[in-house]
């Protein structure tokens, strides 16, 4: 039975998804715009169970909407992308693959997970996230015509991500400290920010500051990534212990005082090690899909690239400027402020874009399929010369004339895309790609594919 207004037709050819949604309330555009006010949780939970249930049930078809083509320069971008880095990017990448985020709302309840968000006075991820469908669906509706037209495709790449009917359980000895290669552990020490988390009516809150107590965030790269870490430091006692079965009870309390200072410390730093584990994990899952895809990975994360850029030895040093590395480093001009509309339809009318894009692929496919240095710092040099000199140079002249026509207002600002390509087994991408296709060495999988394992760093500058 449907609720609400008449649904819209959604003449969407891009993807079987939207097929779907034609006769689902979620994209419903009076009910979206009321905040899906009058329908019943009853009615939006079993719609969002209807939508899991299509999407599972035709993966491999939305595998197939995803598969890679010729000549196009597809990025994967998890689950952090947002409508300004796909209007950043329209004059510049040719396909964008995102996480669909109306299916990371679809999971069914964890009854461990919930149990312990209601103990500890933690939002439930199980409770159904209203505000969440609503951005979600709005999200779905803005892309419809980039479906439409290849530029952005949706897979639920979150289905790996949910939790496990039965949680583990760890109590490691060493704190965590063996959790990864000593090299990266360090890395993500160095980079960890840890904060005091507060209980108040309106939620948790993060503080600025780390103080004693027993609520702590622990983040590597801010809001770039969108990936942070809680922690609750619950006092727990056991129940009962069966020796035959293996299986022990236990119960956890928060103590209103706080920690000693020594234990305080001791759990602050296993934390940490924690999320470095768990944050590495996710990064890892991302260059899965991307290689299950076909794809590069894409992200506007400093602090990730340096994690995949990492070798046996740590590197101080940040996204190199110099083409000896084997580094494409552009600034591009972009109009995030301007519509999506206007901004696919002169991405699709000056040719300079087309070119640009065209350019950029041919240049980076040559780059990843040459192993000898001297020879990649050559290419390197050339395509930067084209890219910048030649090519850039005709997207300046098309943006100037699409100003003068009306078609890009306001205030731009500047956008540096950075793509880099592993030259040898030791860079972890290129680890991380080769044990995904099942080869023993880096070397293997490189001869196999005939190309080396590659990801962009997207940043936003400022405004011009």
């Amino acid at each position: 039975m449907r609720v609400g207004t008449p649904y819209p037709i959604l003449l969407c050819m891009g993807s079987i998804i939207y097929g779907h949604l034609n006769d689902s309330l979620l994209l419903d555009e009076s009910l979206i715009a009321a905040q899906f006010q009058g329908v019943s949780d009853v009615a939006l939970q079993l719609a969002l169970k209807q939508y899991r249930d299509f999407c599972i049930a035709n993966l491999d078809e939305l595998l197939e909407e995803v598969s890679p083509e010729a000549g196009k320069l597809r990025l994967f971008v998890g689950e952090n992308a947002d409508e300004r880095i796909l209007k950043q990017g329209a004059f510049y990448l040719d396909t964008v693959i995102m996480a669909d985020p109306l299916f990371n709302l679809t999971r069914p309840d964890h009854e461990a997970t919930s149990a312990w968000s209601r103990a500890f006075d933690m939002p439930n991820p199980e409770s159904l996230d209203r505000r969440g469908v609503v951005k979600a669906a709005k999200t779905l509706l803005s892309c419809r015509s980039l479906v439409a037209n290849g530029y952005v495709r949706f897979f639920p790449t979150t289905l790996e991500n949910e939790a496990p009917a039965e949680l583990p359980f760890y109590a490691p000895s060493d704190g965590f400290e063996n959790v990864l290669p000593p090299h990266l552990l360090k890395l993500y020490k160095e980079a960890a920010d840890v904060r005091s988390v507060v209980a108040s009516p309106k939620g948790l809150l993060v503080q600025p500051n780390l103080e004693l107590g027993r609520r702590i965030h622990v983040d590597f790269d801010g809001k770039e990534s969108g990936r942070a870490f809680g922690y609750n430091l619950a006092v727990q006692e056991v129940v009962s212990w069966n020796r035959e079965s293996g299986r022990a009870q236990f119960a956890m309390r928060m103590p209103n005082t706080p920690p000693s200072k020594e234990m305080f410390d001791a759990w602050v730093s296993q934390s940490v090690n924690s999320s470095a584990r768990m944050h590495f994990e996710m990064l890892h899952r991302d260059i899965r899909w991307s290689a299950r895809f076909g794809s590069q990975y894409m992200t506007r994360s400093q602090f990730a690239a340096s994690v995949l850029d990492s070798t046996d030895e740590v590197s101080s040093s940040s996204i190199p400027s110099s083409t000896a590395s084997g580094w494409l480093n552009l600034k591009l001009p972009t109009f995030d402020s301007v519509s999506m509309g206007r901004l696919m339809a002169a991405r699709s009318d000056e040719e300079a874009f087309r070119r640009f894009r065209l350019q950029l692929e041919k240049h980076f496919r040559e780059l990843r399929l040459e192993t000898d240095p001297e020879k990649r710092r050559q290419k390197t040099e050339n395509a930067m010369h084209e890219l910048v000199d030649i090519q850039l140079t005709e997207v300046d002249s098309a943006i100037r004339r699409l100003k003068r026509k009306g078609v890009l207002t306001g205030l731009g600002a500047v956008a540096s895309l950075a793509a880099a390509t592993a030259t040898s087994g030791a860079s972890l991408i290129a680890t991380m790609c080769a044990a995904y296709a099942g080869y023993k060495t880096f070397e293997e999988y490189r001869i196999s594919a005939k190309e080396s394992p590659a990801y962009f760093l997207w940043q936003t500058l400022g405004r011009k």
